[in-house]
């Protein structure tokens, strides 16, 4: 019997908050920057405030004090209008019926490929399914996370239907030799090893990191358990005052049992993967003129008992400039070029199950785009580009996008922004499994929006708020054959998707709250996106402790596509205090859902109860 060690008491959701005063005067300044610095809406350095799309900005102090070792988590508290889909107490596996799956405004995708993960600005995804690996995204790893709300099909291309999330890597933060480490141990057994080192010395940098995760899992009918270990490693250089050049890599191994349905479990569906990235990043700065050449490549192996193997790959460029030839005005001119693609088969289905390729199939994707950014009188910035998309499979397309931003007063923004997207099919869409169609067009939607930005209180609180309309079309669906073959992927669906979005921030001190609410109207019955999301997150912080309370509110969330099927609504508490015994030594302890909801986000996998996790942090 897999057994839940739970040495954590329910006052840890009100110890936070209950702190002394002596404490309190220990307090460091909390400085959180509420119009923040980001690259994401643009392929230039802007405040948020400035660009006309839906930004949420996830900062390193945000990450550390979550305490998780996968950024997946931490967004799905941060961003509002995202919905992860979790299946256990670590991990998300990979394959069919996985957890992981990323959904922004309801546009998600069974696999995942309507939502695009860009590391460093550069597109990471499976190579033969077009979904990202949701257990290779380890914390230690991250500096910041921007995330683009809506299309995001203009600077990023295919998959970004849904929207765009740019994991922004780490640097040294100070001159010289740095390193940190973490242990926990809690419920079934599970544990966390990370470890990350860093070294910078004038025009050198340098960072590296170790994780390695594993639990029993708490399935009792099915197996669950799962391991993983990850590595990263990065160089730059500053060249000259112009040119800075950055090298890194990352591997990741991991072993994930599925556990089945709770009416279907089963103890032998083990699945296997390695996958290894790397990237080579070239940054110019000459005065009027500025971009950056980026190269990439991503590849894997899975393995599954079932005797489904693949190789895939995915790897290509980017390259933009940003031009400020006039005054207050950039044009941004860039070209991707992707190719993926790989091998799949299973020998263990007889004809005519047996399903894949053996010769690699392989997909182009060249394309070119420009946009153009003018501000006026200090106060409204208008933006408008197209993107020209020219596919080996499909041929040729195109996604327009404009925009505003005007800055009504010191403390008001109004946002407008009306952009396309699109999605290119994937391999396995075209060539694998029965279903296959060589003939499909890319996926497309249209997203229109409006936001409302506002600082008040000198400055310590800001509130955004977003209404959207998401449009999508041409989408690829599996639809009966005429005749009596198989069902054949076609384009044929449609949705209509419409919300509201509200994140208010407020900053007081050495205290620090975070309020999130979504609203979510879906023409089509969909996982993954709950009609009602409604979040806080509250942070105290002094020189020796700091606390985090998490209350989470789900309702209306559709668990199965099945009509009969009732909706999931539930409520979940989550707190982490953490005490500096000494400068470089940190104890810490953490309860999940501690109201010991008994709820389910995908038909048939209940997720684990009260759960909690205890260790040591480590910092010289």
């Amino acid at each position: 019997m897999k057994s839940n060690h739970l040495p954590f008491s329910i006052f840890l959701v009100f110890f936070p908050l209950l702190l002394t005063d002596s404490l309190a005067q220990e307090a460091d300044s909390m400085a959180v920057e509420l119009d923040p610095v980001v690259v994401t809406g643009t392929r230039l350095k802007q405040q948020k405030s400035k660009v006309p799309g839906s930004i949420t900005v996830v900062t390193r102090e945000d990450i550390e004090q979550s305490g998780h070792t996968n950024i997946l988590p931490v967004l799905s508290s941060q961003v509002p209008g995202l919905f992860i889909n979790d299946r256990s107490l670590l991990g998300f596996g990979v394959g069919p019926n996985s957890g992981g799956n990323i959904s922004i405004r309801g546009i998600s995708g069974t696999p995942n490929t309507q939502v695009l993960i860009l590391i460093d600005g550069q597109p990471q995804f499976m190579g033969i399914f077009g979904h990202p690996i949701a257990d290779a995204y380890t914390s230690s790893d991250i500096e910041r996370v921007e995330v683009l709300r809506g299309a995001a099909s203009l600077l990023y291309g295919s998959n970004a239907l849904g929207g765009a999330i740019n994991i922004i890597t780490r640097q040294p933060e100070e001159a010289g030799l740095h390193g940190s480490g973490r242990l926990a141990y809690g419920s079934f057994n599970s544990s966390q090893y990370n470890g990350s080192l860093s070294y910078s010395h004038g025009k050198f940098s340098s960072f590296a990191s170790f994780n390695s995760e594993r639990t029993d899992g708490f399935r009792e009918e099915g197996e669950d358990a799962f391991n993983i270990t990850t590595g990263y490693l990065k160089f730059g250089y500053q060249l000259s005052q112009s040119w800075n050049v950055t090298v890194d890599g990352q591997f990741a191994e991991a072993e994930y049992n599925q556990p089945g349905p709770t009416d279907m479990p089963t103890n032998l569906d083990q699945r296997d993967y390695l996958r290894g990235r790397a990237a080579l990043s070239l940054e110019n700065t000459f005065g009027k003129v500025q971009g950056a050449f980026k190269a990439f490549y991503n590849a894997g192996e899975h393995e599954f008992t079932d005797g489904f193997q693949s190789t895939d790959l995915n790897r290509g460029f980017t390259f933009y400039q940003n031009l400020q030839l006039f005054p207050q005005n950039t044009i941004t001119l860039g070209i991707d070029y992707k190719n993926f693609g790989g091998t799949a088969e299973n020998d263990s289905l007889p004809p005519p199950a047996k399903v894949g390729f053996d010769q690699a199939q392989r997909v182009n994707e060249t394309d070119f785009y420009a946009l153009v950014e003018q501000t006026l009188q200090e106060k409204l910035t208008l933006e408008g580009g197209i993107r020209f998309i020219q596919n080996s499979l499909y041929g040729s397309a195109t996604t327009p996008a404009v925009g505003l931003a005007w800055q009504v007063s010191g403390g008001t923004t109004l946002k407008a922004s009306a952009a396309k997207a699109f999605r290119s099919p994937a391999i396995v869409d075209a060539f694998l499994f029965p279903p296959s169609n060589e003939d499909l067009q890319p996926e497309e939607v249209w997203n229109y929006e409006v936001s409302w930005l506002q600082h008040l209180l000198n400055n310590t609180m800001s509130l955004e708020v977003s209404g959207f309309i998401s449009e999508g079309e041409n989408l690829i669906q599996v639809v009966p054959s005429a005749t009596a073959g198989p069902p054949q992927r076609r384009n044929t669906g449609t949705f209509s998707n419409r919300g509201v979005e509200l994140q208010a921030k407020y900053v007081p001190s050495q205290w620090n709250f975070m309020l999130n609410y979504g609203f979510l109207n879906v023409s089509e019955t969909v996982l993954f996106a709950p009609r009602h999301t409604l979040g806080l997150v509250a942070n105290y912080h002094t020189a020796r402790w700091s606390g985090q309370v998490e209350l989470k509110q789900v309702s209306g969330l559709n668990i199965s596509l099945m009509p009969d099927i009732p909706d999931e609504n539930y409520t979940l508490l989550n707190t982490r205090l953490q005490w500096k015994a000494i400068d470089w030594l940190q104890l810490f302890i953490e309860g999940n859902n501690l109201l010991n909801q008994q709820y389910q986000i995908e038909n048939g996998y209940p997720m684990p109860g009260a759960n909690g996790l205890a260790g040591i942090q480590l910092h010289f």
